[in-house]
């Protein structure tokens, strides 16, 4: 990679594939890192940093209800509920049945002890987008022939800290500070000669060193892995140059909506194949059909649950819509300006006798009355926005700049017709 052999966009098509499917990445340069090694990382650096932002901001947003929390503890767990319910509903079904249930609810068990402890080995408040670095270096020059292995051991990691230690130029330091918070863990090994080989590997291969594949912090099996293997392939092979930031964020999105399907289909099949798999003997069609419609009643509950939240979705998202109760505004607005045209009209045509000794028309007195109307209307519309606060403040603000977006756009419109 980075030869002269090599296109730009092909390196970067594999750099690029390599650091989003594996869960171990291997950084092979000589000598030492260079600044440009570093560079070629930071092209990743703004789809994890966008990745993060995204997680941060529903993280900060979710000051979930009670409901809300059960609706996600429904849609993480839903293949131990719908197992547990359905063995408790159908007991009579088979004793296979019951051992099955009893082995998935243990697996899961086992599975979630698995999760935790690896989550305290990686102690992070919110998910990196990606795992473990490692610069391996060959040819390394600088180790003292008298070195034991513990203490090479410490000069690779006192290495790694100045390596990764701030810089007084932004650039340099923005680099360094977007890889340490995109990878969970950055490290280095450092090769003078191939006897550290061997060394490196059994650190490699280590148990405790392989870790999953994570995708949004959540664990990927193999089925799911080749599907955002096909689906970064295909982003990868179409673009002319490298994919942007969010471009990359909405195929893993796309992916994970095609796992998740997949996921539910096999939960499904699974659940059929308890009680006409090929390993059962022949069973009724009402009995049949009465265990898939169990299965359906559980889909149509997370279905409804579904539902309530999207109304309740339209609900806020109306809150905050800016032409919300615009007339209680532009009526006593349109009242106000057709009363201060009228005021001034006749104060610029009024004549207060007309040619007789009883005057038919006091224009002062209608002037100042015109005054306190529309000014009435005023310190009534005042009134509401003071009440609705900070909402209004965003609904004018919003308007305002719909207003500067249509004019700008018009602007250009005039601008390309002239040229």
């Amino acid at each position: 990679m980075f030869d002269s052999e090599t296109s730009q966009m092909l390196t970067a098509s594999i750099f690029g594939l390599s650091t989003l499917l594996s869960s171990y990445q291997i950084y092979n340069v000589d000598k030492r890192v260079q600044e440009d090694n570093l560079q070629h990382l930071a092209l990743f650096t703004e789809y994890g940093r966008i990745e993060m932002a995204l997680f941060r901001d529903e993280s900060s947003s979710s000051s979930m209800t009670a409901k809300e929390q059960n609706l996600q503890h429904a849609a993480s767990t839903s293949s131990t509920v719908m197992s547990d319910s359905l063995h408790g509903l159908d007991k009579t079904t088979s004793s296979m049945s019951e051992k099955s249930g009893l082995e998935e609810k243990k697996e899961n068990e086992d599975t979630n002890e698995d999760k935790d402890d690896d989550d305290d080995n990686h102690v992070s408040k919110y998910p990196c987008p990606f795992h473990h670095l490692d610069f391996l270096v060959r040819d390394w020059q600088d180790y003292s022939r008298n070195q034991t292995l513990a203490e090479k051991r410490e000069d690779m990691k006192q290495y790694m800290v100045e390596l990764l230690s701030s810089r007084k130029q932004k650039d340099l330091a923005d680099t360094r500070e977007q890889i340490s918070s995109c990878f969970e863990q950055v490290a280095c090994f450092l090769l003078p000669h191939p006897e550290l080989l061997t060394a490196y590997l059994d650190d490699l291969f280590t148990p405790a060193n392989l870790y999953p594949k994570k995708i949004h912090g959540v664990t990927v099996n193999s089925r799911e892995l080749f599907t955002y293997i096909k689906t970064y392939a295909g982003l990868f092979r179409e673009a002319s140059i490298f994919p942007e930031a969010k471009t990359l964020l909405e195929a893993t999105a796309e992916a994970n909506n095609v796992n998740q399907r997949d996921k539910a289909l096999l939960m499904y099949k699974r659940e059929m194949e308890k009680i006409a798999g090929s390993k059962c003997q022949y069973v009724p069609v009402q009995e049949l059909e009465r265990h898939h419609k169990q299965i359906v009643r559980y889909r149509n509950e997370v279905a409804e649950q579904i539902e309530k939240e999207r109304h309740r979705f339209l609900e806020i998202n109306a809150e905050r819509d800016p032409y919300k109760n615009l007339e209680f505004y532009l009526i006593p607005g349109y009242l106000a300006l057709a009363l201060l045209v009228f005021r001034i009209s006749q104060d610029l045509f009024c004549y207060e006798h007309i040619g007789y000794d009883i005057p038919l028309y006091d224009c002062k007195q209608v002037s100042h009355t015109l005054s306190h109307l529309y000014w009435a209307l005023i310190v009534f519309m005042l009134l509401i926005m003071m009440s609705t606060g900070q909402v209004m403040f965003k609904r004018v603000k919003t308007v305002i700049s719909i207003v500067k977006t249509a004019m700008d756009a018009s602007k250009d419109d005039g601008k390309q017709k002239k040229d």
